[in-house]
């Protein structure tokens, strides 16, 4: 499995200033069905006239006779293996958004700043994929003195308004999307029930541990699927919040299933 991240920068906000840095990723896992049911998946099949598996301490062969037309094969909208070993292989691709930057938020008389960032991920995986982000401290959002706190739902689903105590400031995250996973997704009042996608609802927070927030359980090429990812940051009115700039870098890393 392949992993490949790259970082990007920024997000602000002030009196305190907010930076935002992204980074994404991707991954590739080996997996093509050809055939499958319930209790079984066939990855390849082919007609030929022969062939054989062999191997060694040093060496690893497998072969095939009488298939015609192997190779690669390509357009702006498909990519073909063609050949029996060829169609062992899936990819899976996610783009790299633009920075975001967070409007001013007073230090001293509290606010809240929200904005959204956007992932395309494509993949030809006739099982789907996962993606998930994270953050790379603990918590995610911090200038050189000071902090928000990671937001922290009241049970184990994510809360369906955003919530800030008058003492306190947090920052939290909510997936929007059609490929939102269900745990994100509501019924007009509740979290991980329904299938509404409300915008600016189900909130939870960042952590290092990656936290899937969006997926599908079948191949999406050519187009792929869309996940926006709300971002929120608030301040209470009885909270002093220290000035300066606040960063926080994200890891965004979709892998095939």
């Amino acid at each position: 499995m392949n992993f490949f991240k790259l970082l990007t920068k920024s997000v602000h906000l002030a009196l305190f200033t907010l930076v935002v840095i992204i980074s994404f990723g991707f991954s590739q896992n080996i997996l093509a069905v050809e055939m499958q049911s319930s209790t079984y998946k066939i990855q390849s099949d082919s007609l030929n006239i022969g062939g054989s598996d062999g191997s060694s301490s040093t060496y690893k062969l497998n072969d095939s006779l009488g298939e015609q037309a192997t190779g690669d094969s390509n357009s702006t909208t498909y990519y073909m293996h063609a050949g029996y070993w060829q169609m062992g292989e899936s990819s899976i691709s996610i783009s790299s958004p633009t920075d975001l930057v967070l409007t001013s938020i007073g230090g001293l008389s509290g606010g809240s700043s929200e904005g959204t960032l956007s992932w395309t991920v494509i993949t030809d995986n006739t099982a789907g994929y996962n993606m998930s982000i994270a953050s790379t401290t603990t918590p995610a959002l911090k200038s050189v003195i000071d902090s928000l706190s990671d937001y922290t739902p009241v049970g184990t689903d994510p809360d369906y308004n955003f919530t800030n105590l008058a003492n306190n400031s947090t920052f939290g995250f909510s997936p929007e999307g059609t490929e939102t996973l269900s745990r994100f997704k509501d019924n007009g009042t509740s979290c991980n029930t329904g299938v509404l996608e409300t915008t600016s609802k189900c909130w939870d927070g960042l952590s290092t541990i990656p936290k899937v927030v969006a997926g599908s359980t079948t191949a999406n090429m050519p187009t792929g699927g869309d996940i926006l990812v709300r971002f929120r940051a608030e301040t209470g009115a009885n909270h002093i919040q220290t000035s300066g700039t606040y960063n926080v870098t994200i890891v965004a890393t979709a892998t095939t299933l």
